[in-house]
C-alpha cells in the first residue's frame, strides 16, 4: 500500500463487527484485522504477539523495537466495530466519496488506527532511539463489555505511563470519559388469555410502570451531580422485550438500560 488512505480502505474492507448481540456475525473479523496490522508493523521491527482473550478473538500487542527498559506509552485503538443494521451503503466497500472514505469503522476506530500505524511507519527510523517506547495494541471487543481492554489492563497496564485510545474526537484531546453500566430490569406477571386479562398480571405494564419511576426519581438523582466537562450522568432504555403472543397476557418482560456515570 502506498498511502494512509489505502491502508484505511483495506482495514474498512475487513468486516470486524462485534459478534456480541449480532447473531450470525462471524467472530473472526477482529483477528483478520489484527493479522493485517501485524503484517504492516513487523517490517519496522515491531514484536507482534496475539494474546487470545476469547476463542478466535485476540488482542494484538506490538512492542516497539529498541530497549525495553525505557518508559512506555501506548497507541490503543480497537479492532471491532458496531453492527451494520440500517446502513444504506456497502458497509465494507471503503469507497471514497466527496473526499471521505465510507464504510463501517472508517472513523470508529479504523481511521485513527490507520493514522497511528502510518505515523509509526513514517517515523520508524526514530523508534529505537526515542527516550520512550511507543507500542501499539489493537483491542478486541471494545464495542461490548470491553473484555480486550480489561484483559490488557489486568496483565500489562503497569508497564505503561499513559495511552492514546484513538476514538474519533475531531482531533480534540479528551482526557476523561463517562463510566458505563448495562442493567437488566425484569418484571414477572401471570399469564392468562387476553379475553380475561383481569385473571392475570401484565408483566409489560408492570415493567412500564417501573421504567416511568426510573425516568423520574432515579434519573433526577443521576442528574444531580454535574461534571465540568462531561455534564451529568445519563440513562437510556435501549431494549424492551416481553410476551409471546398478542392474545396472551405476558408473564415476563425485560428492559435493558445503558447508564453512563460521570466521575
Amino acid at each position: 500500500m502506498q498511502s494512509v488512505v489505502e491502508l484505511l480502505q483495506e482495514l474498512v474492507q475487513i468486516p470486524s463487527v462485534n459478534p456480541d448481540g449480532d447473531p450470525g456475525v462471524s467472530p473472526g473479523g477482529e483477528k483478520e484485522v489484527a493479522c493485517l496490522v501485524s503484517k504492516f508493523l513487523q517490517p519496522f521491527g515491531f514484536d507482534c504477539v496475539f494474546e487470545e482473550v476469547e476463542p478466535g478473538r485476540p488482542n494484538l500487542i506490538a512492542r516497539a523495537p529498541g530497549s525495553r527498559s525505557r518508559p512506555r506509552i501506548l497507541l490503543g485503538p480497537h479492532l471491532d466495530t458496531v453492527g451494520i443494521s440500517g446502513m444504506t451503503i456497502d458497509p465494507f466497500s471503503g469507497s471514497i466519496n466527496d473526499g471521505k472514505i465510507r464504510g463501517r469503522g472508517a472513523s470508529d476506530t479504523k481511521g485513527p488506527m490507520a493514522a497511528m500505524l502510518w505515523g509509526l511507519r513514517e517515523n520508524a527510523h526514530l523508534l529505537e532511539t526515542l527516550p520512550i517506547a511507543v507500542d501499539f495494541v489493537g483491542f478486541m471487543g471494545e464495542e461490548s463489555r470491553q473484555p480486550g481492554s480489561r484483559h490488557f489492563a489486568k496483565n500489562h497496564a503497569h508497564q505503561y505511563e499513559f495511552a492514546v485510545a484513538g476514538e474519533p474526537t475531531s482531533l480534540e484531546a479528551v482526557f476523561c470519559t463517562k463510566g458505563c453500566l448495562w442493567a437488566t430490569v425484569k418484571a414477572t406477571g401471570k399469564a392468562t388469555h387476553a379475553s380475561q386479562p383481569h385473571r392475570g398480571e401484565n408483566a409489560i405494564l408492570k415493567l412500564l410502570n417501573e421504567l416511568q419511576h426510573l425516568e423520574g426519581s432515579f434519573l433526577k438523582h443521576l442528574s444531580s451531580v454535574r461534571h465540568p466537562v462531561l455534564g451529568h450522568s445519563t440513562m437510556n432504555v435501549g431494549i424492551i422485550s416481553g410476551g409471546t403472543r398478542a392474545n396472551i397476557v405476558p408473564a415476563q418482560a425485560t428492559a435493558t438500560l445503558d447508564i453512563r456515570t460521570v466521575p
